[in-house]
């Protein structure tokens, strides 16, 4: 196989120098006495060094490709790239209930891990948040502290080229926050130019992050309690005006305790019934022996007389059509004691949730916890090398798209319109 290369190879190197020049192309008495072993030896050596040669361009390419961008960077990472402190704290968010330690993996193993963790996330979406970049810029100057000379201009906030132009992506650069799901607690990490700064800033950071644990919870208490409140201001108000209504059946009636009157009227015609029914035994016991000439029969006979007035007087108080009687006073007396038991078990029954709430308030209420406070590494190192590589590599490109096409338009492979029409600019 490598035979028939080199014949072909050498085929057309005869063909091109005689085509150049026919009297070099032809043979010499050194080529005639060399023989046909002596050029395949030359042609092996040709082959064989044009692989070296193209070995070492590779090599060269290799090394244009991936050595130069990857020294590129460490050059500007160790000479000019500005080194940052990075601060660190740890935190919790926890209720009363679950504050205590328990058995676990952890130091605050939580009985309601779901709430637990959920806090968490909201507490570092608030941190992440837009709300607190302004609330770290307004107070504490924090994107004015990356945009000074002093930073390097591949890192810098607002640097040339339109480099770290979104301040919100630039705060997240800085500004980062791990939640542990199993510890349930949350890692704040700031990154400043000096470890006093990143102190500073990661404390504001704490302490708006406090304050919004606070509010949030003072907030969902405070609509709670003024809703059950405002029930049981309601069931007060219907408590007052169902005594009112009591108050106004007893004076309208004259009775205070109308069912006591009812039940002794009642007592009083069954006493009267009793009586009747003696007087009357001794009427016909009279009539029966046949002394109806008696003295006794006429007494006898008032007597039931009177005790069956007395009677019909105490049922007529019970039941009398124009409306004043004991059963029509006993209704309205009862409507009306219904409706303050009934007033009065809701009033109390809001009461008790009422209280019940502030228990659960209590129970439930968020705290922010501060278990590590913040500090600052005494060691400062470029943090940002994939922002860096960036542009070195974009900008190495360019240099190399560029040397190409010159290389190429020196060598006539491409005319002027074209490289004018392939360069970036």
């Amino acid at each position: 196989m490598n035979e028939d290369r080199i014949r072909n190879w050498q085929e057309r190197r005869k063909f091109a120098a005689e085509a150049a020049d026919p009297v070099d192309a032809a043979p010499s008495a050194d080529d005639k006495e060399s023989g046909p072993e002596s050029r395949l030896d030359q042609a092996r050596r040709e082959i064989v060094e044009r692989r070296r040669l193209r070995w070492r361009s590779n090599l060269r390419l290799l090394a244009l490709l991936v050595l130069a961008p990857i020294g590129a960077i460490m050059l500007y990472v160790g000479l000019v790239a500005t080194p940052l402190h990075e601060g660190e704290a740890v935190f919790t968010v926890q209720t009363s209930s679950n504050s205590g330690a328990a058995a676990g993996p952890g130091l605050f193993t939580v009985t309601s891990a779901n709430s637990s963790i959920a806090d968490a996330f909201k507490v570092r979406a608030f941190i992440l948040s837009r709300p607190m970049l302004d609330h770290m810029e307004k107070r504490h100057g924090f994107l004015d502290h990356f945009a000074g000379p002093e930073m390097d201009m591949l890192t810098r906030y607002r640097g040339p080229f339109g480099l770290n132009r979104d301040p919100f992506k630039y705060y997240l650069k800085r500004v980062s926050v791990m939640v542990d799901v199993q510890e349930g607690i949350l890692r704040l990490r700031v990154e400043a130019r000096t470890p006093q700064d990143a102190i500073r800033f990661g404390n504001g950071i704490l302490a708006a992050a406090e304050r919004h644990v606070n509010a949030a919870s003072d907030k969902i208490g405070a609509d709670q309690v003024e809703a059950l409140t405002r029930d049981v201001q309601d069931a007060e108000r219907q408590v007052a005006s169902s005594r009112q209504s009591f108050a106004a059946v007893q004076a309208r009636r004259g009775d205070i305790a109308p069912e006591q009157t009812v039940a002794a009227v009642y007592q009083l015609i069954s006493s009267l019934n009793l009586q009747l029914s003696e007087a009357r035994r001794q009427r016909d016991a009279l009539r029966a022996e046949g002394l109806v000439d008696s003295p006794l029969l006429p007494g006898l006979e008032q007597r039931v007389r009177d005790i069956q007035a007395q009677i019909v007087e105490q049922r007529g108080r019970l039941a009398n059509p124009s409306g004043g009687s004991l059963s029509r006073t006993l209704s309205d007396f009862e409507g009306a004691s219904s409706r303050k038991e009934i007033a009065q078990a809701r009033w109390q029954s809001t009461l008790n949730t009422l209280q019940q709430a502030y228990l659960d308030l209590i129970q439930q209420r968020r705290y922010f916890v501060l278990i590590v406070g913040m500090s600052a590494d005494t060691f400062a190192r470029v943090r940002d090398v994939p922002s860096i590589a960036g542009p070195i590599l974009l900008f190495l490109a360019i240099i190399a798209l560029v040397t190409l096409l010159v290389r190429r338009y020196r060598t006539g492979e491409i005319s002027a319109g074209a490289l004018r029409e392939r360069l970036p600019w």
